[in-house]
């Protein structure tokens, strides 16, 4: 689907979500977004427009969003993971819901603060050496 692509609030740039009016999912539901043209994946939670957001967002000095339903809000580092997308464009996204455990975990690997990937690192590694080291002491 064709959605429209604006840029995340300065408060939003740090956050590990975006703004979808569809498809309806759950609130904060984990999705993955594909750009199938640079073939390029990212996981991420997704929020959906409401009347309460459109407030906020359509203020004077912004680009006011006009079609919520064909619109993703998304901050530089996941445009970015999804091959340089610009914002003000038209761009063809695949959104699908990937509320499982999988798709939390890669939505921690790619969130934009450096110290949620670095938790999520450290905890792999962690059941990794655990599982090791259960394993080793049975042998």
């Amino acid at each position: 689907m064709k959605y429209s692509v604006y840029a995340a609030t300065p408060e939003e740039i740090n956050v590990g979500w975006v703004w979808i009016g569809s498809p309806k999912l759950p609130s904060r539901g984990i999705v993955k977004i594909t750009n199938e043209q640079a073939n390029a994946t990212v996981f991420c939670e997704a929020l959906q427009i409401d009347e309460n957001f459109l407030a906020v967002y359509n203020t004077p000095g912004r680009i006011p969003i006009h079609q919520p339903d064909r619109t993703i809000v998304m901050n530089a580092w996941y445009r970015r993971l999804l091959g340089g997308v610009d914002t003000q464009s038209e761009q063809e996204l695949k959104i699908t819901s990937a509320d499982t455990w999988w798709g939390r975990i890669r939505t921690c690997i790619q969130h934009p603060q450096v110290v949620v990937r670095l938790a999520t690192w450290l905890g792999i590694i962690s059941v990794v050496l655990g599982v090791t080291g259960v394993i080793l002491s049975l042998l």
